[in-house]
């Protein structure tokens, strides 16, 4: 017990006298600000919108980044589908009032009436009953009208609208008509 004492007596007396040391580092706790600046609040919105600036940089590189990854390096076979390049606007599809121009090398058989070659303006027009016909025009004058077959077909044409004469065999032509609403062809007889 006596050593117990003792240890418990040397405890007491000389552990606190060997930290002492560190708790004099904490005398000078009510200065420690004293050297530091103060902030106004624009000087704190400059470092934040600095910050931000920073983070919008990266954000704007990983972008880069996946389109680089998604497009194989921003350029491609193709000119303007860049990533980065804008779609142009495209006009918008107006039916044609106008008419299209063909022009009639033989004379036609329309009805068991012989249409004249020449130039005609060929309208397209769809009936009540769901029956396609192309109306031949000279001036304002309608001189022959034909039934046509409509068709999903656009033969291999580079525009919406269009109106072509075939050759066919001996005694037909073949003439094929496109428009916005409908393509159509017709075989005719000619002389």
């Amino acid at each position: 017990m006596r050593k117990l004492s003792l240890i418990l007596f040397m405890l007491l007396f000389f552990v606190p006298v060997c930290f002492s040391d560190e708790w004099d580092d904490f005398s000078g706790i009510d200065r420690a600000w004293d050297g530091q600046k103060s902030i106004t609040n624009k000087e704190f919105e400059e470092a934040i919108d600095a910050l931000q600036s920073n983070q919008k940089k990266k954000e704007e590189k990983q972008r880069k980044k996946k389109i680089k990854k998604i497009s194989g390096g921003g350029t491609s076979l193709h000119g303007g589908l860049e990533p980065t390049a804008e779609i142009p606007s495209q006009e918008e599809l107006k039916k044609n009032d106008e008419g299209l121009l063909l022009n009639v090398p033989v004379n036609l058989l329309i009805d068991g009436n012989s249409l004249e070659k020449g130039f005609y303006n060929i309208f397209g027009e769809r009936d009540k009953d769901n029956n396609i016909y192309l109306l031949f025009y000279q001036s304002q004058y309608l001189k022959g009208k034909v039934k046509a077959r409509e068709t999903s077909d656009d033969f291999d044409e580079e525009t919406i609208d269009f109106v072509r004469l075939i050759p066919g065999d001996k005694k037909f032509v073949k003439i094929i008509f496109g428009s916005l609403d409908f393509n159509a062809y017709a075989f005719v007889k000619y002389e």
